[in-house]
């Protein structure tokens, strides 16, 4: 059992008692402002087919039909904290309610963390998972069995043939996708990344290291935080988790991402497809 301190305890149930409504549509441009997040499919459709479907809400007034090209339906949110000091826009989701719709694990897993917007940001995007499958699925977002994998992913029991879904959350931010072919989405807050050196040994390919080494030192970090979110993207959508080492990956990180080489147990680079933004 995780030990949380009196003052701790407090400020979350404050916060869970006063949010009421605690999450937001994160509108694509403000989220490129403050954090970095991308998107990893396995399609044999060429990128320029994609079509990326934003959404203002999860909660989906279904039933949802995927359209051709090939779609992926994406939903970026805002939790209370952010929401509330940069753009104060209408909430779509109260707490009570998205409590009622996660599972025993889930809400187990929830009860576990430490501070109070990591509470929420997961809430959001476990909560705002099951309701954007909910819409495409026609199942209830509340009875809706979801196991996780060993190494970690996510899959909806019962799902239509060839629907996946990914999500990720941040403190302040929440990212649920789904497609017909295999998804991983991540997001990351726009941060000054203090021991850059030691991640970029983990998870940087030589060629990797020496573009961020060219890189202006300013805008190191945030380059890095591009490679960091298409590679976890990419490994989510594997659903190998860290099973496969980030450095075996080699994505193109600039303003037209691509995967330039997989490790064999991924397929080949020419299958996968990335879309990112900061």
């Amino acid at each position: 059992m995780v030990s949380i301190g009196y003052r701790e305890c407090m400020e979350m149930r404050q916060l869970e008692a006063e949010c009421g409504p605690f999450i937001s549509a994160l509108p694509a441009p403000l989220a490129s402002e403050t954090f970095v997040w991308s998107i990893a499919v396995k399609s044999a459709a060429p990128l320029s087919q994609l079509r990326l479907r934003s959404l203002s809400d999860p909660r989906i007034r279904g039933p949802v039909e995927f359209q051709n090209p090939p779609e992926i339906l994406l939903w970026l949110g805002a939790t209370h904290h952010l929401r509330s000091a940069t753009f104060g826009s209408k909430a779509t989701l109260r707490v009570d309610e998205a409590k009622m719709l996660l599972n025993a694990d889930e809400s187990r897993h929830l009860a576990r963390f430490r501070h109070a917007e990591d509470r929420m940001s997961y809430l959001a995007a476990h909560a705002g998972a099951r309701l954007l499958l909910a819409a495409v699925t026609g199942q209830a977002a509340d009875r809706m069995r979801i196991e996780t994998s060993p190494l970690g992913k996510p899959r909806l029991v019962d799902a239509p043939a060839g629907l996946d879904f990914s999500l990720s959350h941040a403190r302040g931010a929440v990212t649920v996708a789904a497609a017909y072919m295999p998804i991983g989405v991540d997001i990351e807050p726009l941060r000054q990344i203090t021991d850059l050196d030691a991640m970029v040994e983990i998870a940087l390919s030589p060629e990797e290291r020496k573009t961020l080494a060219r890189t202006p030192e300013a805008l190191r970090s945030r380059h890095f935080l591009r490679y960091w979110t298409l590679k976890e993207a990419i490994l989510k959508a594997a659903g190998v988790g860290l099973a496969v080492s980030p450095h075996t990956l080699i994505v193109d990180a600039g303003s037209s991402p691509a995967v330039l080489a997989v490790p064999d147990a991924l397929g080949t680079a020419a299958q996968w497809r990335v879309i990112t933004a900061s």
